[in-house]
């Protein structure tokens, strides 16, 4: 039997146990960028999120994952403090999330835009005219305020009878980026989707949808393996240097998700 006094000492010992390896089941709390400075924060891989990261917040620690639902994931267990998203992108999250939120401040404010081939120049104008229209007649903010709204059941593509005398556009998209693109009914619907189907009708394209991961879309339209690729891709003077780009057809800026306090 141990003595009062030894029984004393073990209490003792194993409280500074639970202060020094951090034993706590609690979480760190963020509130700010500030907060995130040292801590381990994700990236889609593929994306310049960590070069954007990197600028913004000091001594941050990048962590690398290939979908939002394995970053959810691993911020709620505390493998990571936060992780980088566009906007509409995290409203979504947190719709299905109540225990995250946003930070208020955004990282940046960008363009979203449609990749497109260099090779393709004449198809870029095509599309830049018909983008233009839409955001003259309105047809862009309509489609907007569907895909980003709130009434789930409005969120269905259009219908058109195509008229494919031009031939068909190989459209490269990530269906985990809702409501940019995303599976509704086994099928990929979203923002981008309506968009570019609008955009073949007019001019007489049929759009092949094709399914592939984020960090080889950009490949893959300077390649010529897809004529295009849209999925909340925003525009930079890098990406500028080896793929051509629409006129934006959206304007956004990149968020961080955290726990809620």
């Amino acid at each position: 039997m141990w003595s009062p006094m030894l029984k004393k000492i073990s209490l003792f010992l194993i409280m500074i146990c639970l202060v020094v390896t951090g034993c706590s089941n609690e979480l760190p709390v963020i509130n700010s960028l500030e907060d995130l400075s040292g801590k381990k924060v994700g990236v889609y891989t593929g994306s310049e999120y960590d070069i954007i990261l990197e600028k913004k917040i000091n001594s941050v620690v990048p962590a690398y994952y290939n979908s939002y639902s394995d970053q959810i994931s691993a911020l709620k267990s505390g493998k990571i403090d936060g992780f980088l998203t566009d906007e509409p992108l995290a409203k979504e999250i947190i719709k299905q999330n109540s225990n995250l939120q946003v930070l208020k401040d955004n990282l940046t404010e960008d363009s979203y835009a449609f990749a497109i081939t260099p090779k393709k120049n004449k198809l870029k104008d095509e599309i830049d005219e018909i983008l233009s229209q839409m955001k003259i007649d309105g047809t862009l903010d309509k489609m907007e305020n569907k895909w980003f709204g709130d009434n789930e059941d409005k969120k269905e593509l259009e219908k058109y009878n195509y008229n494919n005398q031009k031939g068909t556009i190989r459209f490269a998209t990530v269906s985990g980026s809702a409501p940019f693109a995303y599976m509704k009914d086994n099928k990929i619907v979203g923002y981008d989707i309506d968009v570019i189907n609008y955009i073949g009708y007019k001019l007489g394209y049929n759009i092949e949808i094709v399914e592939m991961a984020f960090e080889g879309m950009i490949a893959a339209v300077v390649s010529g393996k897809v004529d295009m690729a849209g999925c909340s891709i925003i525009v930079t003077e890098e990406r500028k240097k080896s793929v051509l780009f629409s006129e934006p057809n959206y304007t956004g800026g990149i968020v961080v998700v955290v726990r809620k306090g």
